[in-house]
């Protein structure tokens, strides 16, 4: 082969390669990747905060989400980030000892990164739902 065709090739080889990497988009993918982390760790901790309902004697949710550490999760998840998922119970002064004001509702949180929508949607489980969704807000 000459110097000419392997350069030929070389740059044929590269523009493919450069086609490739553009639909593949790996920044997306990768952002993807990390809100399915955060839909799987939102489904384990709405499974404790389910199972620290249905224990707990005074029919409450839990004030925080580290009530349910150690007996309904051994280590509460955190966001790729590193930061804590959102969390909120209705009423806001609720307390999950007592059976005048329990915790009656709740709800878990985290933006994502790579949405399917437009905006900036939350991915968010509610008790008063029992399912998780796309939301452009959560409020339990």
């Amino acid at each position: 082969f000459t110097l000419i065709e392997l350069l030929v090739v070389i740059a044929i080889v590269g523009v493919l390669a450069a086609v490739v990497l553009i639909a593949i988009n790996p920044a997306r993918r990768l952002a993807q990747a990390r809100d399915a982390g955060r839909k799987s760790d939102i489904s384990q901790i709405a499974t404790a905060i389910t199972a620290f309902y249905t224990s707990n004697a005074n029919g409450s949710y839990p004030n925080a989400l580290a009530d349910v550490v150690p007996q309904d999760l051994k280590q509460l998840p955190t966001q790729p980030t590193g930061a804590a998922y959102s969390y909120t119970v209705i009423p806001a002064a609720c307390d999950e000892t007592s059976s005048a004001a329990p915790c009656t509702e709740a709800a878990v949180f985290a933006t994502l990164e790579a949405p399917d929508v437009t905006g900036t949607p939350v991915w968010c489980y509610r008790t008063a739902t029992g399912k998780a969704a796309l939301a452009a807000s959560c409020a339990p």
